[in-house]
């Protein structure tokens, strides 16, 4: 008589344990290597993130301080110090504190660790969406006038200039001759917000900017998600050394007279969009005259700084 030979339950169950262990181990480097795909993602969005906040604010700094075709420095016709009301026929609305974007003296403005345009002048008009801020985070006002010339408009605050004269106006009318030019007055209040306008909770740069229609106005205007932190830091020379490079690093403070700014140096802060699982700890960070603390964290985050020439500094800001 011939026995049929088969496996034994032994022989089954060590088979079937082989291939639950191989089950497994596919399986966890199916999950390491997606875990390792959002962290990678995680990594790029916070490149792209603090790529796109300063691509915009590196342009406005370039460019601070540019008056059309007059000398950057020279006098502004309607030009007014923050604080002081507006000349007639160049009041703007919005809000924002009289003269805010009226001076011209002062083409850079910046607050240390609040929303205000400076130490001495409060920003009056809310932060939006929801009119929170990061505690902590500074405030940056650049003033200029925009690359192009520009058609007279009525309803929006512009500057006509030759190579004599500057003046401010609302109506739109041109009076210093067919060789001057208009320009629109560019100014931006930048901060950070506590929300964006699409998730409340999650930081944001935003931006007053000075709009034009009816009359001049400033407007809420969202820039980048994902920035929970800006600081700035201002460059100066000595205006009594024979050279024009920088001798000091300073927060945003009142300026002493002997110093003119150079450069202004920004750290940005930005945070990751894509949750890690497990949380991370975060490294501690310092930076400017900001400290944060390690922390566990599902979102990761990352710091850049960059220094910007200001090319517009024959006068001060």
């Amino acid at each position: 008589m011939t026995r049929i030979k088969g496996h034994t339950l032994v022989e089954l169950m060590i088979a079937m344990l082989l291939v639950l262990i191989a089950s497994a181990g596919s399986l966890a480097l199916v999950a390491h290597g997606r875990a390792a795909q959002r962290t990678g993602e995680a990594v790029a969005k916070l490149e792209e993130t603090t790529d796109a906040a300063f691509s915009i604010l590196v342009e406005e700094l370039h460019m601070a301080g540019y008056l059309g075709l007059a000398t950057p420095g020279n006098p502004v016709n309607g030009s007014s110090a923050i604080g002081v009301v507006e000349g007639p026929g160049l009041v703007v609305a919005g809000g924002c504190g009289n003269s805010l974007a009226h001076d011209l003296h002062r083409i850079i403005s910046a607050a240390d660790g609040t929303y205000r345009v400076d130490t001495a002048a409060p920003l009056r008009c809310g932060a939006g969406p929801n009119g929170r801020v990061i505690a902590g985070a500074d405030t940056l006002t650049v003033r200029r006038a925009s690359a192009s010339a520009s058609t007279p408009d009525a309803g929006r605050l512009q500057i006509e200039s030759s190579l004599r004269a500057a003046r401010l106006m609302t109506d739109g009318i041109a009076s210093l001759g067919t060789a001057a030019h208009v320009h629109d007055l560019e100014v931006s209040v930048f901060y950070v917000s506590a929300d964006s306008s699409a998730q409340r909770g999650w930081p944001s740069l935003r931006r007053k900017r000075l709009v034009g229609g009816t009359r001049p106005a400033f407007q809420d205007e969202a820039l980048v998600t994902g920035i929970e932190d800006m600081q700035v830091e201002f460059g100066l020379d000595d205006i009594n050394d024979a050279d024009e490079s920088i001798d000091r690093w300073v927060t945003p403070v009142a300026i002493p007279a002997q110093d003119t700014p150079r450069a202004i140096r920004l750290w940005i802060l930005a945070r990751s969009d894509t949750p890690e699982n497990p949380a991370i700890l975060l490294p501690a960070l310092g930076y400017s005259n900001r400290v944060k603390s390690s922390v566990s964290s599902r979102y990761r985050r990352k710091l850049s700084s960059r220094v910007i020439e200001l090319r517009n500094m024959q006068g001060r800001p």
